[in-house]
């Protein structure tokens, strides 16, 4: 189907569960991003980090990214990747320092929009090829 449409994005292979589990915490981060460009237009710089935490690394992020992500190579890496940029912007805001954080908020999205270029969902009984 994805061919069809001319769609070259590689597939990540998901159930429905984990499809939709997937969307709501992509919805989710780009809540958080939300909330961090208000906190920064305020320069509540508490907040905009308090926002980013939830974005952040951690161990949980990872196991979600390589569960998620367990049979598209390449796909865990990525999310890693947004989770660790995010940790940018903890780290300027926490230095109260509205530029970096900024700078950091615009490479975290791109890191979005570069895994979104890259790959799409694809919903399988089992969550495998």
């Amino acid at each position: 189907k994805a061919a069809e449409s001319g769609d070259t994005r590689r597939p990540v292979p998901l159930t429905p569960m984990m499809a939709l589990h997937q969307k709501q915490n992509m919805h989710d981060h780009l809540l958080a991003i939300q909330e961090i460009v208000g906190a920064l237009a305020a320069r509540d710089f508490a907040a905009a980090a308090k926002s980013a935490a939830r974005i952040g690394s951690s161990p949980q992020a990872e196991q979600m990214c390589a569960h998620m992500g367990a049979a598209a190579p390449g796909f865990a890496e990525k999310g890693m990747l947004f989770h660790r940029t995010a940790d940018r912007i903890i780290e300027a805001a926490e230095r109260r320092d509205l530029d970096a954080s900024l700078r950091a908020v615009s490479e975290t999205l791109s890191t979005c929009d570069s895994c979104h270029r890259e790959f799409r969902q694809e919903i399988t009984d089992d969550g495998a090829r």
